[in-house]
């Protein structure tokens, strides 16, 4: 570095709390948003690469364990050889926030030497950092070469000291570079004093920074993990997810229609994902303009119930390229704050419309291909070749089975085949039925061979009966074994003063048959699971806590369990044994019962299926409601069904009640299983 004595420069900068607001700076809130909009200055800046250095995998408010950086705490450096910037261009230009670059007068719609579309148009991205920091240090070489070499511009940018209520412009504290020199050109912008962030794992960082860029030729991007491998950057990975080539649609010669048959360019693709999403980065489609990302969407706000539903909304991914959403003399179509799209303009709508219609036509591509990898899945996971042949003899029965495993493997709830309690059940039904379908098959074959010889006919039925036999067996006895098995374990548990209520929640919501006797496993399907996870979001959104709903068994205990049955939605609210329902109990059942109605009146669409509605059923011993306008309250919900209490024992005599013709069924198959009289028979 040449050096020349610096001169006197004083850098001014104010911006007032609620200018950040409207910015919408606080939703830069991951650090791989914060580098993505530092990383786009840098594009704009003719930068042909950028290194970052960071620390991984780390609480950044927390101080370092090793001496790699500075005494305050970790720091996140952005660096660019791109053409830097002076003194003057730094306050002309730089410190200027909400002057659109693009407009006579700014500083152009493309770069100063490659000419290329600029990403930033309202410089904001320079304040995205103060999302998760609290001091930025800008080291800028730019302008002419000299002999000295290029003139640096050096400041720091303190949050506390330019956001103010004050009308006076903040003095920026000058760097101890400013007007020296520097050998070569770029910028060099580091971040400290962090909020309480995290920067995630090295996959996680890269896929979250990679999907923000559209590959471009001649700008390479860099991260370096200072905390386990520095001084070793590492190119940034690109993002890809690999797709079914089946449901691919490309987008090049497909433009949007707008305006009595004006149309607007894309290209891109969209397609359904080879595997289901592992995570939020992979879900939907990503929009780009200009190189970067402007709008992410998993479904366009399609509406609910459109065939391949479950498989779109699950699989969906894509890109679509429209430079239209940034151009420079159109209306600004990109929110302020960069991370995404108007889509009430009237290009926004076009846009709407025209995803809505690639969603459709990708879910009808898909439908054939995803049955299948879901049938292949469902065979292999739950081996129910296996299970067949461990329980029937007949190689009818057998065949009859694994047909009746492949159409219902293929119809599964994909998502679901990871929940070994679902294949278990599904498994249960199939070879359930089996036996069922295998005797139909034989009426209809024998139906079709009446014309044959006496003998072959009377084999036939003799073969028909013993099928009937095994079909009975299979209806009733097995299903009912396995609900005795729950009810009993449920009387232990009550029984037992250990038991918790996770223990009980565990137990309900495993075998949901308990509240009603009509449920079956088909009935715990996507559209529950659906419901489910919008609720959990919308909770948060509205409550700005986490709520867990459990529609099946989980090991964490859940704050309520969703069952679905007889069109109607069941929040199954549980207490254990000789617990007391008392005020506290009461605010948070009352606190449900306001969020479903608001849920419903918000979002309509998910209780299309639940034409009976919903209630919560409370299971709780006693009652303790002590506040008078709690108790009034609550006696009003009882009144009006939208609460309906029990007792564990009444709950325990209600079950066994519905279920009692299982266990005379049951038993009476055992009976002439072992050739048994029947009760009132004689031996």
């Amino acid at each position: 570095m040449n050096e020349s004595p610096p001169a006197e420069h004083v850098y001014r900068m104010r911006i007032s709390r609620l200018t950040i607001d409207k910015l919408g700076v606080k939703l830069y809130d991951r650090a791989s948003a914060v580098v993505a909009e530092l990383i786009a200055n840098s594009y704009d800046a003719d930068a042909q690469n950028v290194t970052v250095q960071l620390p991984l995998a780390t609480q950044l408010n927390l101080p370092p364990s090793t001496a790699m950086n500075s005494d305050s705490g970790w720091e996140i450096i952005v660096e660019d050889d791109g053409h830097g910037m002076t003194p003057e261009e730094a306050e002309d230009h730089y410190l200027k926030v909400g002057r659109d670059r693009r407009v006579p007068g700014g500083q152009g719609a493309t770069s100063r030497k490659l000419d290329r579309p600029v990403m930033g148009r309202k410089g904001i991205g320079k304040l995205a950092p103060f999302g998760i920091c609290r001091q930025i240090e800008v080291l800028s070489a730019g302008g002419e070469e000299t002999e000295h070499g290029y003139l640096v511009t050096h400041f720091h940018m303190n949050f506390d000291d330019i956001v103010r209520d004050e009308d006076e412009d903040a003095t920026l504290e000058t760097g101890i570079e400013d007007h020296t020199f520097r050998e070569k050109p770029g910028t060099i912008v580091t971040l400290r004093h962090f909020l309480p962030k995290r920067v995630p794992d090295k996959e996680t960082f890269h896929r979250q920074l990679g999907r923000r860029f559209r590959r471009t030729e001649g700008f390479n991007i860099f991260v370096e993990d200072i905390r386990s491998e520095p001084g070793h950057p590492e190119p940034l990975k690109p993002f890809e997810i690999p797709s079914n080539d089946e449901t691919r649609v490309d987008l090049n010669d497909r433009p949007v229609r707008f305006d009595e048959g004006k149309e607007l360019p894309v290209e891109g693709y969209v397609a359904m994902a080879k595997q289901s999403y592992r995570n939020e980065d992979e879900t939907g489609v990503r929009i780009y303009a200009r190189n970067k990302l402007v709008a992410h969407t998993n479904d366009f706000g399609i509406p609910s119930g459109f065939t391949g539903e479950h498989t779109a909304r699950s699989y969906l991914v894509g890109e679509i390229h429209a430079e239209w959403l940034d151009d420079d003399d159109g209306e600004d179509l990109i929110r302020t704050d960069r991370q995404g799209i108007l889509w009430d303009s009237e290009y926004g709508k076009a846009l709407q419309e025209y995803g809505i219609t690639l969603i459709r036509d990708v879910a009808n591509l898909t439908r054939e291909p995803r049955r299948r990898i879901t049938r292949d899945r469902f065979l292999k996971i739950s081996d129910i070749e296996t299970l067949a042949r461990n329980r029937f003899e007949e190689t009818e029965v057998i065949d009859t089975a694994m047909d009746l495993a492949r159409q219902i493997g293929a119809l599964a709830a994909e998502d679901e085949l990871e929940d070994d309690l679902y294949v278990s059940e599904l498994s249960e039904i199939i070879l359930t039925v089996a036996p069922h379908k295998a005797l139909m098959d034989a009426f209809r074959e024998f139906a079709s061979e009446v014309g044959l010889p006496e003998g072959q006919s009377i084999d036939r039925l003799a073969d028909l009966f013993g099928k009937t036999r095994i079909a009975e067996f299979a209806s009733y006895s097995q299903i009912a074994a396995e609900r005795v098995k729950v009810i009993k374990e449920l009387e232990k548990a009550l029984d037992s003063v250990e038991a918790s209520e996770s223990d009980l929640q565990g137990i309900v919501a495993s075998a949901p048959w308990l509240i009603r006797p009509d449920w079956t496993v088909l009935t715990a399907n996507q559209t529950l699971k659906t419901f489910r996870n919008r609720f959990e979001e919308w909770w948060r959104r509205h409550r700005n806590e986490e709520i867990s709903v459990a529609i099946s068994y989980e090991d964490k205990l859940p704050d309520f369990t969703l069952i679905s049955a007889d069109n109607q939605l069941l929040v199954v609210e549980i207490k254990r044994r000789g617990h007391k329902f008392d005020n506290n109990d009461f605010d948070r059942l009352y606190n449900y019962v306001e969020a479903f109605d608001q849920f419903r009146e918000e979002n309509p669409q998910y209780f299309k299926e639940y034409s009976e509605g919903w209630c919560i059923y409370l299971i709780a011993d006693t009652v303790s409601v002590n506040d008078p306008k709690n108790r009034r309250l609550f006696d009003n919900l009882l009144t009006s069904g939208t609460v309906t209490r029990y007792t564990w024992d009444e709950f325990l005599l209600q079950t066994s009640k519905a279920h009692e013709r299982f266990l005379d069924v049951h038993d009476s198959a055992l009976r002439r299983t072992d050739n048994s009289p029947e009760p009132g028979e004689e031996s």
